[in-house]
Order: C-alpha cells, then structure tokens, then sequence
C-alpha cells in the first residue's frame, strides 16, 4: 500500500512543479516584447516540463538507457537547429 501511495504523492509533487513551470513561462512571455532570451527561457521551461512528463507520466526513468538516448536525440536536434537560427541572427551578412 505505501507503493500506491508514494506513487500517488509523486504524482502530484510533479504536477505542482509542471503547473509553476507553465505559470513562469506564461509570465515571462507576456512580461514584454519577444526577444531571444525571453524565447530562450520559456523553450527551456518547455523542455524540463516535456522531460519530468517523459520520466515520470511516460514511465521511461524505468526504461533502459538505449530508450532514453533515442528520446534525447530530437531535444539534440532541436537544439542544434535553434543554434543555427540564433546564429544567423547575430552575424549580419
């Protein structure tokens, strides 16, 4: 019984931190105009929430490590390509 219950209190020590995650990136977005670090901060709230519902509600912090390299793969994608869109932006050709 105290599995179900630690399963259920983790549950929903979770949810709380996804539910103040969203609520910084909600006020960080409507703080101002869109610049880089304010696109940049609430993508990184993006991909910690995207992440803790992976490990947790997805149930893949039990999977083997192949499963998790094949999910962080597309976060490595995304990076990248971030990387070159930021980077066009501060060299003016």
């Amino acid at each position: 019984m105290t599995g179900a219950q630690s399963s259920t209190k983790t549950y929903l020590v979770i949810w709380g931190w996804l539910a103040v995650l969203m609520l910084i990136g909600v006020f960080v977005a409507e703080r101002g105009a869109l610049t880089p670090a304010i696109v940049l901060t609430v993508l990184a709230l993006s991909s910690v929430k995207a992440m803790l519902v992976a490990l947790y509600y997805m149930h893949l912090k039990e999977d083997r490590r192949l499963l998790a390299m094949i999910a962080i793969t597309p976060l490595i994608i995304v990076a990248l390509a971030l990387g070159v869109v930021f980077s066009s932006t501060l060299v003016r050709l």
